[in-house]
């Protein structure tokens, strides 16, 4: 019997040191993605689900099994009440990533407490969900607030620019979150918004809007909202000044042919994503990652980590969990359920490529 032992011990140091992993017991997970598959999300459901596949298939390697079950939500608050119900009481899932609208995850929050089954989004850090669902609802989203140092970098860079437009999609989180940022930015640097564009159409009449707000003179204008609408009216109408993008704009790379002419010139803020990953990522699905892609690969990563520390209690093993993603630190042992810590960086779009400023 001591031999026995002494052989095990053995061939566990020996795999050890010869850098082969070793699994007492491969860990399994099943996990329901509610996303918009089908519906005005699916641009952004589809890289975030591309994310959680490459995290899928990189986990099954380090004895991490996890099974993606996908659901179709459409973008709609009452069909992701309908799909949690489903993976919960049919599928047996032992958590569920969510899609990036406050309005479908919020009515799901309530059911994640009490069915205690953990919620992971791939955005929406707003302090508020945590209070819908304070043991259950965690966020790998980036936090917008904390790229204010990046907007100081272009004011400093440009100490010239006293008159801006603000372009920005209407919706509680993303892009109110965008309009705050920029108006205490303005307030705080003596800048003057000259005109402010807030609208909630997916793809709106650029054009009209900014005809209205050019004869304003905005020396830059700051937009978070549809990328190759807005970048098309504004090389139409000949303006000359900058241009400062949310990071939604890399969509145009995603979407269309690699040189992009027509996005020289242009700044944006954005976080630095781990090189390795994005090699991996245009390798695996032939396309340039946005964040949604980088988000969903994190959700699925940050979900194996907490399997590891407790399996039979995965929100405890969230508030364990504190490493570094591919786009900066992880930490959920605070209070706050939301774990994205990274940093956001200036970048200038220069002969093609992004140039850091």
């Amino acid at each position: 019997m001591v031999l026995r032992v002494l052989i095990v011990v053995l061939g566990i140091s020996l795999a050890l040191c010869s850098g082969v992993s070793v699994h007492a017991e491969d860990i399994k997970l099943r996990v329901g993605v509610i996303s918009g598959l089908t519906g005005a999300a699916a641009k952004w459901s589809g890289f975030q689900n591309k994310g959680m596949v490459l995290a899928q298939e990189e986990l099954q390697s380090e004895g991490v099994q996890i099974e993606l079950l996908f659901e179709d939500a459409q973008t709609s608050a009452p069909k992701v009440i309908t799909a949690f119900n489903k993976l919960v009481q049919l599928n047996k899932v032992d958590a569920v990533i969510a899609d990036d609208f406050g309005f479908v995850i919020a009515p799901i929050l309530p059911l994640a407490e009490r069915r205690k089954i953990p919620v992971i989004a791939c955005a929406l850090p707003q302090e508020h969900y945590c209070t819908q669902a304070p043991k259950y609802f965690f966020s790998v989203g980036s936090q917008v607030p904390r790229s204010i140092a990046a907007y100081d970098r272009f004011f400093e860079l440009h100490p010239e620019v006293k008159r801006i437009g603000l372009v920005v999609f209407d919706d509680p989180e993303w892009g109110n979150e965008y309009l705050a940022l920029w108006r205490e930015v303005a307030k705080k640097r003596g800048v003057t918004i000259v005109d402010t564009f807030l609208n909630n159409e997916w793809q709106p009449d650029f054009k009209s809007a900014l005809t209205r707000m050019l004869p304003k003179k905005p020396q830059a204008i700051f937009f978070a909202h549809e990328p190759e609408g807005m970048i098309k009216a504004a090389r139409q109408l000949r303006f000359a000044e900058m241009i400062v993008a949310a990071n939604n704009i890399l969509e145009m790379l995603a979407d269309g042919p690699v040189a992009r002419p027509e996005l020289d010139g242009v700044y944006l803020v954005d976080i630095p994503v781990h090189e390795e990953f994005r090699t991996k990522y245009r390798s695996r699905f032939k396309t340039e990652p946005i964040l949604e892609a980088y988000a969903g690969y994190e959700a699925a990563r940050a979900l194996a980590k907490a399997a590891r520390v407790n399996r039979s209690d995965l929100a405890s093993g969230m508030r364990s969990i504190r490493y570094q993603g591919v786009a900066g630190e992880v930490d959920f042992t605070k209070a706050s359920c939301a774990g994205n810590l990274a940093t956001w960086e200036l970048y200038r779009f220069v002969g093609g490529e992004r140039v850091r400023q």
